[in-house]
């Protein structure tokens, strides 16, 4: 699959959710993955949040809408 991202991207879930940015990519879990994995961080107000998504459903931030200030006329 055409997976580009790296370390520092800011990416979100093609769901939705908030932007997050790529820690690392690699395999985690205690059973390993077969496929490379994104570990993301993102903040909830003030608490650090982190978790590990398959990259299959991650969607790069700014494709999303998310690319930064939003004005409208």
């Amino acid at each position: 699959m055409d997976h580009e991202f790296k370390d520092g991207d800011v990416v979100q879930l093609k769901s939705g959710g908030p932007p997050m940015t790529i820690d690392t990519i690699g395999r985690f879990g205690m059973m390993g993955s077969e496929h490379d994995q994104a570990k993301c961080v993102w903040f909830e107000g003030k608490k650090r949040m982190e978790g590990v998504f398959e990259l299959h459903t991650l969607t790069s931030a700014s494709s999303a809408g998310r690319s930064g200030t939003v004005s409208r006329a």
